[in-house]
């Protein structure tokens, strides 16, 4: 009898062997395909929505957006987790609830209308309102942090249902962030900071994804033009060589006068150039930020390059013309309305398509190679991040969320691949920046630190002004330095893409590959090849000095040797 069961344990072994790389391969090949449902006042995606995409892009593989009331039983299948958004009040139809009791997976529920989401949720009730001054998660000293008053939707839950989130008032706890057999409310309207870092830490938890125990971390030189102090670039990336840190560069290849309009380029300010060189080839990375920063008659580095500001929307005008403020209802029909808005989408795309061509080119042609994207005061709408995406795999900064007001911009705690990004990766800016009169802007960037790191891995990432000098950059990196377990974060050892006509560019440990038609790059814009005759003819004229010099050298070696000569002579 012993001797059977030894057989079948052997036996046992013996196919776990066999099967255990299978399952292995299986675990490292789960996709993490997501369901989002949402209840908004016009029942499209929204910011709350992309606020919500932009922290599961962090995690998911793929994710599908649904209003709500629309859901069918079909559309979970293949589904790894269910998230529903309700941004605003309002009665589902019962199939919604029959959709998400039928499935086995996660479900989360953010927002209003929890009691509408079927039997799963029954453990959460309302509950008066509440003030909280603090967030914290039981058992987890170090995640809690005071936070300015905020009044929430109160929660009831029954006995067994785990509080995984809890907010603090001056004598009272409410739950804000509760599970119960895999079912998980979120008692939030508004998935923004504080809360967002609470968030996508719960969601280490419902994606069962082991959480990182480093920071990753990133300085930016922002603003960096043809008008640049090249010897404050050079002090900057000396002391960054210094502390052995990579950086960002934000470059602007074009400088705009606002009262000439004249255009200045890099060719232009040849020491510029060379420190930006010097940079790239000691620690530093080009992000192209814009072409020329600016928007009519603005000031390069002031200026909104991809956002009419004055009019509060897209560049579907030139700069010189007023825009058509017209509305669906100024149409005779839906048709004639989207027509016209193709119209305005397709002038928008050409317009952002020849900047940003331009940016690519005109920097390759001077040996810099962008990495990554940030557009200007992070102003973009929806249909440019779709444009962008067409030419970089990279996007740094923050993020405008909808296309009615440049004001709703926000972060995301992790870097994330948000679906409104179409492909690119965000490397989220959660620290703002050193500001130039306020003395305390190094211990506020520092004070959002601690705010991310509520968040596993959450970004600490901000920018720097060079023209600010090294002392107060001396003073932020010192600070940045001592963040646990701090990793600087390198966009040369990332895997990135930048490509547009006449130039592909990647990156990746640690080098960069280019391929450029240089024929094709030349013949794009007069301004290439006659850069590179200004370079030659510099050369030139340095080899011609270089040849004088040498003449007068051997003159004069001519002049004291025949002069000894004669002295020799004279006194034989």
């Amino acid at each position: 009898m012993m001797k059977g069961k030894a057989r079948l344990m052997v036996f046992a072994m013996i196919i776990m062997l066999w099967i255990q790389p299978a399952l292995a391969e299986a675990a490292e090949e789960k996709e993490e395909d997501v369901l989002v449902l949402y209840t908004t006042t016009d029942g499209e995606v929204n910011a709350d929505v992309r606020l919500l995409d932009m922290a599961l892009g962090a995690f998911a593989d793929t994710i599908t957006f649904k209003n709500a009331a629309d859901v069918e039983a079909g559309d979970t299948e293949g589904k790894s987790h269910i998230f529903y958004y309700g941004v605003t009040k309002e009665t589902l139809p019962g199939r919604t609830a029959e959709v998400i009791d039928t499935f086995n997976g996660p479900v989360t529920a953010i927002g209003y209308n929890t009691a509408e989401l079927g039997g799963g949720f029954d453990f959460v009730g309302p509950a008066i309102c509440g003030t909280v001054t603090a967030l914290s998660m039981p058992g987890k000293p170090d995640k809690t942090r005071q936070i300015e008053p905020h009044e929430l939707d109160g929660i009831t839950i029954e006995e067994g249902t785990r509080v995984i989130v809890e907010g603090l008032g001056a004598e009272t706890k409410q739950p804000v962030i509760v599970e119960n057999q895999g079912h998980y409310h979120v008692a939030v309207d508004s998935l923004v900071p504080p809360f967002s870092t609470y968030f996508s830490q719960v969601l280490y938890e419902i994606f069962d994804e082991e959480a990182p125990d480093d920071t990753p971390a990133f300085i930016r030189l922002e603003d960096i033009h043809p008008m640049a102090d090249p010897e404050q670039l050079m002090d900057v990336a000396e002391l960054l060589k210094e502390h052995n840190i990579p950086y960002m560069m934000a470059v602007i290849p074009v400088y705009t006068h606002p009262e000439t309009g004249e255009e200045l380029h890099f060719s232009d300010s040849p020491k510029v150039l060379q420190a930006l060189r010097y940079m790239q080839d000691n620690g530093g990375s080009v992000v192209l930020h814009g072409y020329t920063h600016q928007f009519r008659d603005s000031e390069t580095g002031e200026g909104f390059e991809f956002w009419d500001v004055e009019h509060d929307m897209p560049i579907y005008h030139g700069q010189e013309e007023n825009p058509d403020m017209r509305t669906e209802a100024d149409f005779d029909s839906p048709e004639d309305y989207e027509v016209w808005q193709e119209e305005n989408l397709a002038f928008e795309r050409e317009y952002i398509e020849k900047r940003l061509t331009r940016g690519i080119q005109e920097l390759a042609n001077y040996g810099l190679y962008p990495l990554a994207f940030e557009a200007p005061h992070y102003t973009m709408s929806q249909n440019g991040y779709n444009v962008v995406s067409d030419y970089f795999s990279t996007y740094v900064g923050q993020v405008q969320l909808h296309d009615k007001d440049w004001r709703t911009m926000e972060t995301t705690p992790l870097a994330s691949n948000p679906t409104f990004f179409h492909g690119m990766n965000l490397l989220p800016e959660t620290l703002s920046y050193v500001h130039p009169d306020d003395e305390q802007a190094v211990q506020k960037m520092m004070d959002r630190v601690h705010q991310y790191q509520v968040t596993d891995g959450g970004m600490a990432g901000g920018f720097y002004h060079p023209y600010l000098g090294v002392e107060r950059l001396e003073k932020l990196l010192g600070e940045m330095e001592q963040i646990p377990n701090v990793e600087w974060m390198d966009l040369k050892e990332m895997e990135n893409t930048t490509s547009a006509e006449n130039v592909v560019i990647s990156s990746g440990d640690g080098t960069i590959d280019t391929t450029i038609d240089r024929t094709g790059l030349m013949t794009a814009s007069l301004d290439y090849p006659v850069y590179h005759a200004k370079v030659l003819a510099q050369k030139s004229m340095w080899g011609i000095a270089g040849v004088g010099m040498s003449a007068v050298l051997l003159f004069g070696v001519y002049a004291v040797r025949q002069r000894k000569k004669e002295e020799d002579i004279h006194h034989g």
